[in-house]
């Protein structure tokens, strides 16, 4: 009994998938998870210590004011504060209403003209480091000029006042966390679907030899004469009786089942862009085998042999297209 290898070896869809999706699930599930867990344990820098952006900050509000600016990017609005740490440093913040509600009674603290009223312990807020806007470092100078009365401060200097740094509290360790997993969801899911590709392919595969169960042994034997006709570059074999084509799948046609055969171009904008050969059996089927895409002298030549060893083949066919070979097959019962 034949086992039908040579089959299987022209049929099979390359290892390289199945290594390819499987590298990048394990990067997608394993990668992200090393990454998560490195964000997970890292310590925030105090921002006073921040000396570029990006970087994970936390400070200890003493004092808040109300937002002195405001800016409104996809749909959400910005709020921008002053705060001052322990040590009496004003930086901006960029801040969110959540955050900000954790400092109300820092907040009401510093606007409050009782004298009487205890001072609230400081606020530890994370988020991060960010260089200043322009715009919003306009504003602050504004707000420090008219609210304030430091009317010495300037575009210029204001770095001289306020930390060069704002801090960013709608950008927290976990917006980085949930950002790093669909990131690398993506990825798993890009790794997936190449897995599954590859294992649809092979269902494709046991399908097709199952399909030509009966007509294997026979063919295996053929494609082992040595007087088999094999075209490379249009991925076709062509034996005493069959004509295996395993280009975009597996087609196995017995030649004497061939009744009409004829050139199929495909034209974008004039210019033919695929040739195949178009086969229809006696059971009124089609199939297009030889496919290339005319790109160079090499294919084009392989084709053309190929048809010609196929009009030579098929001596009882109807060759080349035409409305009467079309009516002589569709009309015939």
């Amino acid at each position: 009994m034949v086992k039908n290898n040579i089959l299987r070896n022209l049929t099979k869809p390359k290892k390289t998938l199945l290594v390819l999706g499987l590298i990048i699930i394990v990067i997608g599930l394993f990668g992200g998870g090393v990454l998560t867990f490195f964000v997970s344990k890292e310590d925030a820098t105090n921002l006073r210590d921040v000396n570029e952006p990006n970087i994970y900050s936390e400070v200890d509000v003493s004092l808040v004011t109300s937002h002195f600016a405001t800016l409104e990017t996809n749909n959400s609005l910005e709020k921008y504060y002053f705060i001052t740490d322990t040590e009496g440093y004003l930086y901006i913040a960029k801040m969110d209403d959540e955050t900000f509600a954790k400092l109300k009674a820092n907040y009401d603290y510093n606007y409050s003209t009782d004298p009487t009223l205890e001072e609230p312990d400081s606020v530890m807020i994370s988020g991060t480091s960010e260089d200043i806007p322009s715009d919003i470092a306009n504003f602050a100078v504004e707000y420090l000029q008219e609210d304030l009365g430091l009317s010495e401060v300037n575009i210029n200097n204001y770095n001289n006042v306020i930390y060069p740094f704002l801090i960013n509290t709608y950008i927290t360790k976990t917006n980085t966390i949930m950002d790093i997993a669909i990131v690398f969801g993506i990825i798993t899911v890009i790794g997936l679907v190449i897995l599954m590709f590859y294992i649809n392919k092979q269902a494709k595969i046991k399908d097709n030899i199952y399909k030509y169960r009966k007509s294997l042994d026979e063919v295996e034997q053929e494609l082992e004469d040595p007087n088999v006709i094999y075209n490379s570059l249009c991925k076709i074999y062509i034996t005493t009786n069959y004509i295996i084509s395993y280009k975009n799948g597996l087609n196995i046609l017995n030649i004497n089942d061939i009744i009409w055969l004829y050139p199929y171009e495909v034209k974008q904008s004039g210019i033919t862009t695929s040739s195949s050969i178009c086969i229809v059996t006696n059971n009124k089927k089609k199939y297009f085998v030889g496919k290339i895409n005319i790109t160079n002298k090499d294919k084009e030549e392989a084709y053309n042999e190929l048809y010609n060893i196929l009009l030579q083949k098929t001596p009882e066919a109807l060759h080349g297209y035409s409305k009467e070979n079309q009516e002589k097959i569709y009309n015939t019962k």
